[in-house]
């Protein structure tokens, strides 16, 4: 049986994030920063490429400053919600008129930062954010003995520690969230690394194999990552 419990903090650590921002200067420490929270996060530096990568890609979350070059933020956000794109948007901007704002939440964004800001205000708007989409982003997954805090990013089997990688980690996040299912290695891929890596099919059956021998290490059953041959892997339901 799966548990996911605590309601004060509703973000999951494989969040995908993508920061939309020309100035490097906060493009950078922000990248830094949520990628040490174990967030996936992908770069875009102007509204043209952010389109592109928005509509093409998964996220979680966006982080959409107002200024940018060849497409405005307003616009970039406006043309999202017209494409059916559902994730997150936070926007930021040193422009912090009421006018502003609201123009901004009438663009569908679901929230509106003024610069500068601090990080700690910026997470608790993420929380806040994620909190009203209703996710399933919360700090601790059970399943059997198998447990991960996701608030201080620490797995235990049976009150053992396993060290694991960061992509350790968000593998095995991903596959407590949905146990039983199969995934593909494309959708591995897909779900745990951004279109920025260099990667190769062999890499998913890497980390797979450090991660049961970690678990396996610990006490686990070290089938407790199925192959299912021909279509990818599966964490068994009953651990």
């Amino acid at each position: 049986m799966i548990e996911i419990t605590g309601l004060d903090c509703p973000i999951i650590n494989d969040m995908k994030v993508l920061i939309v921002e020309d100035d490097v200067r906060i493009a950078l420490p922000l990248k830094e920063e949520f990628e040490h929270r174990n967030y996936l996060v992908q770069l875009s530096h102007d509204g043209e490429d952010a389109l592109k990568k928005a509509l093409s890609g998964e996220f979680d979350l966006i982080i959409l400053d107002v200024m940018l070059p060849v497409i405005d933020g307003m616009t970039v956000c406006r043309k999202l919600r017209q494409n059916g794109c559902q994730s997150a948007i936070i926007m930021v901007s040193a422009r912090g008129k009421s006018s502003n704002k609201i123009n901004g939440l009438d663009c569908g964004a679901d929230d509106y930062l003024t610069k500068p800001f601090e990080m700690d205000e910026l997470t608790a708007r993420i929380r806040a954010v994620m909190r009203r989409g209703g996710g399933s982003k919360l700090p601790e997954i059970a399943l059997g003995d198998l447990l991960l805090d996701l608030k201080s990013c620490v797995t235990t089997y049976r009150g053992q520690p396993v060290d694991l990688t960061p992509t350790e980690y968000r593998l095995l996040a991903h596959f407590l969230t949905n146990p039983g299912r199969t995934y593909s290695k494309n959708e591995l891929i897909s779900k745990l690394w951004t279109a920025d890596d260099i990667f190769n099919y062999d890499i998913i059956k890497t980390h797979i194999k450090g991660l049961r021998n970690k678990l396996a290490a610990a006490g686990a059953p070290r089938d407790i990552i199925e192959t299912v041959y021909g279509l990818g892997y599966r964490l068994k339901s009953n651990v």
